[in-house]
């Protein structure tokens, strides 16, 4: 996939690539790989600025999260689950979307190429991963009284005992 961001919109739409193809047809190409709508409005200089905005920002959050999965070339453009719109491929792939997949998928972690060896959860880990809240909830949801629970080491250590 193209990195949209670097090409100004106005160039997207109207424009041609080096090789004299109309960017706009790669571009809504990637858009629907992306985010699969229903339909895609391209003679709508709105809509068309929309997809613009909503895939220039995706591929810059996918830029910034990184995982170590690797879905298997056959694989990459796999629906999130039967029915769903969502399509996940290697380019935006997240920690999330994997650990769904592999919970809920039949083919689960055989989907994959690469899935990273489970870290070690520690007190630390539990700590610098989640702020006080999320340790919180996490706790309540396991039947623990947080409010006996004085510090944040305190609840992940208790997340941890269970």
């Amino acid at each position: 996939m193209r990195d949209w961001s670097k090409i100004a919109p106005e160039t997207v739409f109207t424009g041609k690539s080096e090789d004299g193809n109309r960017y706009l047809n790669e571009f809504l190409r990637d858009y629907k790989t992306a985010f699969n709508p229903a339909i895609i409005e391209a003679g709508c200089r709105r809509c068309l600025n929309d997809y613009y905005s909503k895939l220039t920002q995706s591929l810059h959050k996918m830029k910034t999260v990184k995982t170590a999965y690797k879905l298997k070339a056959k694989y990459n453009g796999i629906p999130l689950k039967f029915g769903s719109r969502i399509q996940v491929s290697n380019t935006n792939l997240t920690d999330a979307l994997a650990e769904e997949l592999i919970k809920n998928h039949p083919r689960g972690a055989d989907l994959f190429e690469i899935v990273p060896e489970a870290k070690e959860v520690t007190v630390k880990s539990l700590m610098e991963d989640h702020t006080r809240a999320e340790l919180n909830a996490k706790a309540k949801d396991l039947g623990f009284d947080t409010t006996t629970l004085k510090s944040k080491r305190d609840v992940a250590k208790a997340i941890l005992a269970h």
